[in-house]
């Protein structure tokens, strides 16, 4: 009877346990991954920068008076020949007016002119005198007519309206600068450089030419660039340098004044460079300092295993990884703070 009975206790613990194993053993746990490579032949640089546009147009009004019409606003996308804005032109239409009638009159006065000419009533040089009046009355014509265009401005270009301040019934004197328009055909980013890291970068074109990208997260897209000017003189408070490069593309989702990113790889062909490296560089975040030393998650097999690793400082784009990692190991990237040792995962 004692027998059965521990027997029957056996069996029973037998089964709570693998009941507990079958309940321990959870889904695997979602991760992002990265697969491990070198990163052989190039140097790179990242620097922060400002999106603006290849070329800015200032307008100001040709005509001084008071303001009776304002079609944009500041920040307004406009397009070429668009009316932007408009001063009182009453005085110049009525010098509009009185010149046409002169024009006519003048015209009227040519061709009964002629017609007398040919019947050789007048002679040569009175018709002469009466041409001269005609061109006289037609150049004050186009003067009148230019004066009520002066008194409309519009667009140069497509673009943004920036640095617009108007209201209606302010007086505005010749030549004062009222908006400026961002043509947005061509964008640039503008970016400054360390002088110790001046010397690496060259205009497009130049012996070497360094390779780029400008990283744009409000709008969530990267594009290429070509570093076409570059400042040869150094701010005397930072030391740093201007330098800006074309962004090709990109022109139908950026706006100037947006933040962006830059990246910057150099690359020789055929030729080592003294600041070239082969070794592996992963990134800062995924790096986790434990009491043995900094450590980093791997996925083998489908399951997370926590491993020591040996860093070298920081290099442009992330940590520098001494020894640990071996190209093609799986790096977990994301959601590692909720693992455990031999934990099942998956992407």
């Amino acid at each position: 009877m004692q027998k059965e009975l521990i027997i029957a206790l056996a069996l029973c613990l037998a089964s709570c346990a693998a009941h507990d194993k079958a309940k321990t053993e959870q889904a695997p746990l979602r991760v992002q991954i990265s697969v491990v490579a070198p990163q052989e032949g190039y140097s790179s640089s990242r620097y922060v920068g400002t999106i603006v546009p290849l070329h800015e147009t200032p307008l100001s009004m040709q005509a001084p008076g008071r303001v009776t019409e304002i079609r944009c606003k500041d920040g307004e996308y406009v397009r070429k020949g668009q009316v932007l804005v408009r001063v009182e032109d009453t005085q110049a239409r009525n010098a509009l007016s009185a010149a046409e009638s002169a024009l006519n009159q003048a015209q009227d006065g040519y061709d009964r002119a002629k017609q007398v000419h040919e019947k050789g009533a007048i002679t040569d040089q009175k018709l002469v005198e009466v041409e001269s009046q005609l061109a006289r009355a037609r150049s004050a014509y186009e003067a009148a007519k230019q004066q009520v265009n002066e008194c409309t401005l519009t667009a140069p270009c497509n673009g943004v309206v920036s640095g617009m301040k108007l209201e209606i019934g302010q007086t505005l004197i010749l030549g004062m600068k009222i908006l400026t328009v961002l043509d947005q055909s061509a964008l640039c980013v503008r970016f400054t450089v360390p002088e110790a890291e001046i010397r690496n970068i060259h205009v497009n074109g130049g012996r070497l030419t360094p390779s780029g990208e400008v990283e744009c997260a409000a709008v969530d897209t990267v594009l290429p660039i070509s570093i076409t000017e570059k400042s040869q003189t150094a701010n005397p408070i930072t030391h740093t340098y201007e330098v800006t490069a074309r962004i090709l593309g990109g022109t139908n989702i950026l706006l100037p004044g947006m933040v962006g990113k830059v990246t910057l790889s150099d690359t020789k062909a055929g030729e080592a460079k003294a600041d070239t490296h082969t070794d592996i560089i992963i990134p800062a975040h995924c790096i986790q300092l434990m009491p043995s030393g900094h450590t980093v998650w791997v996925m083998e097999q489908g399951r997370a295993h926590r491993r020591e690793i040996t860093v070298g400082g920081y290099q442009p784009g992330g940590v520098l990884v001494q020894s640990g990692l071996q190209p093609g190991d799986t790096l977990i990237t994301e959601g590692y703070q909720k693992l455990y040792n031999d934990c099942l995962v998956t992407e």
